[in-house]
C-alpha cells in the first residue's frame, strides 16, 4: 500500500502531463497545399484542412508553395509561409479565466502573428528562434529565416529578441514600424524600411480594395527606399490587416463554423463601360465553406459593344476571398481581368469590385462594384 500512493500519484500526474499538452492550441482556418501536422509524443502525421485541431504537440510543416493560417485558443492569429517548420511547444489558454501562456518556435521558414488574450491579460508569451528567443510584449510581428539569417519586421507593439550572446535587441518601443536583420553570426543590421523580403507579403494584402496598380505601387515605394511614401503606405496597409484579423475574430469564427455550398447572387450592384450605358447585369458566386474555395463565379452584362461574361474561382483567405478571373470576354473578343471581395460583417454579405478589359484592345474596358447575399 506504501509503493500504491506514490505509483498512483505518479501516473496521475503523467495523465495530467499528457492531458495539458494535447489540448486544443487553435483551429486552422486556411491550409493551402501540403500542410502537415506531426504530434511530438507519437510521431504521427496528419494533413491539415480547414477546420482541423492543432494542439500543444503539433510541429507544423509547410511545403513548397504551401501556406496555412491559424486561429489560436487565445483569440490570436498565426500565419505560416511556404516551407517552413513551426513547433508549438506550449499553448495553454483557460476560456474561463482568461489566462495563459504560450511558446513556439520556428525552425524554418517565416510566419506572421497577432497576439492574443494571453499577451493582452500579461500572460507569458514566447516565440523560439534559431537566432534567439523573443518576448512579446502585446504585437503584431512577423519573421523569415533565410540562410541562417533572420528577418524580423514588428508592424504594432514592441519584441525583446534575447541572442545567443544574452545581449536584447529590442524593437517596436516608440516607433511606428521596426525592421532588423539578425545574422547567423549574431551581428544586428536595423533598419527604417521593411526588408524586401517582407514586400510581396505586404504588397499582397489588399488595402480597401485599391486596386493591382496601387498595390505595385507599395511595393515599388519600400524597394526604392522611398521611406515617406512607404511609412504612409504601411500604416494603411496594417490598419486594414488589423481591422480583417483582429476586429473581426467573431466573423472568421462564423466563417470556420460554417457548412456547406452557399450560392450568393447580386443584390446590389454599379457598373461603368468605356462604351457606354450596362444592362441585365447579373453576378453568381457558390462559396464551399467546408473546402474553403470558391469553386465557381460568373460575372454577365451588356453595353452597346455586346455581352460582357467573366467566370472565376478562388479561395477564403481569412475574411478575403482570394479570387482569380479564369475566362473572360466580351462579344466575340477574349478578355482578361481581375476581382476582389471580403466579407463583410457577416459571412450572409460580399462585397467587392471587379475590371475587365479587351486583350486586343485594352482601351475597351469596365468596372464596378458588387455586393452578394445568399
Amino acid at each position: 500500500m506504501k509503493h500504491l500512493i506514490p505509483l498512483l500519484t505518479t501516473l496521475l500526474c503523467v495523465s495530467f502531463y499528457a492531458q495539458a499538452n494535447t489540448s486544443a492550441a487553435g483551429k486552422t482556418i486556411l491550409a493551402r497545399g501540403a500542410v502537415v501536422a506531426t504530434d511530438a509524443t507519437s510521431d504521427k502525421q496528419r494533413s491539415l484542412k480547414r477546420r482541423d485541431t492543432v494542439y500543444g504537440v503539433d510541429k507544423i510543416t509547410t511545403g513548397e508553395k504551401s501556406k496555412a493560417q491559424f486561429s489560436m485558443s487565445d483569440g490570436g492569429l498565426i500565419a505560416l509561409k511556404e516551407n517552413s517548420v513551426l513547433n508549438i511547444a506550449n499553448y495553454d489558454f483557460d476560456a474561463v479565466t482568461q489566462q495563459g501562456s504560450a511558446s513556439i518556435e520556428l525552425i524554418k521558414g517565416g510566419l506572421r502573428s497577432i497576439s492574443g488574450v494571453i499577451k493582452k491579460n500579461g500572460g507569458s508569451y514566447n516565440v523560439k528562434t534559431p537566432v534567439g528567443s523573443i518576448g512579446i510584449r502585446g504585437t503584431h510581428f512577423e519573421l523569415q529565416l533565410v540562410d541562417g539569417d533572420m528577418y524580423v519586421a514588428v508592424w504594432d507593439g514592441a519584441i525583446d529578441l534575447t541572442l545567443k550572446d544574452n545581449s536584447i535587441l529590442s524593437l517596436g518601443s516608440n516607433e511606428p514600424f521596426s525592421f532588423a536583420q539578425v545574422t547567423s553570426l549574431g551581428d544586428v543590421i536595423k533598419t527604417t524600411q521593411a526588408p524586401a523580403i517582407f514586400a510581396q507579403s505586404i504588397a499582397s494584402i489588399n488595402i480597401n480594395g485599391e486596386s493591382d496598380a496601387q498595390q505595385e505601387q507599395i511595393t515599388e515605394n519600400i524597394a526604392s527606399e522611398n521611406i515617406e511614401d512607404a511609412d504612409i503606405l504601411l500604416t494603411d496597409i496594417y490598419a486594414e490587416q488589423q481591422f480583417q484579423a483582429v476586429s473581426n475574430a467573431s466573423l472568421i469564427d462564423q466563417i470556420a463554423q460554417r457548412q456547406g455550398i452557399f450560392n450568393y447572387q447580386a443584390t446590389s450592384f454599379d457598373v461603368s463601360s468605356s462604351l457606354g450605358e450596362v444592362s441585365d447585369f447579373s453576378m453568381s458566386m457558390a462559396v464551399d465553406f467546408d473546402n474553403g474555395t470558391v469553386p465557381d463565379g460568373e460575372i454577365s452584362f451588356n453595353d452597346a459593344g455586346g455581352n460582357w461574361y467573366a467566370a472565376y474561382s478562388g479561395f477564403i483567405d481569412l475574411t478575403k476571398l482570394d479570387l482569380a478571373v479564369t475566362f473572360a470576354s466580351h462579344n466575340n473578343n477574349k478578355a482578361t481581368g481581375e476581382i476582389d471581395a471580403i466579407f463583410l460583417n457577416d459571412i450572409n454579405t460580399i462585397t467587392g469590385d471587379f475590371n475587365l478589359n479587351e486583350i486586343s484592345n485594352p482601351a475597351i474596358n469596365t468596372s464596378g462594384s458588387f455586393r452578394l447575399e445568399p
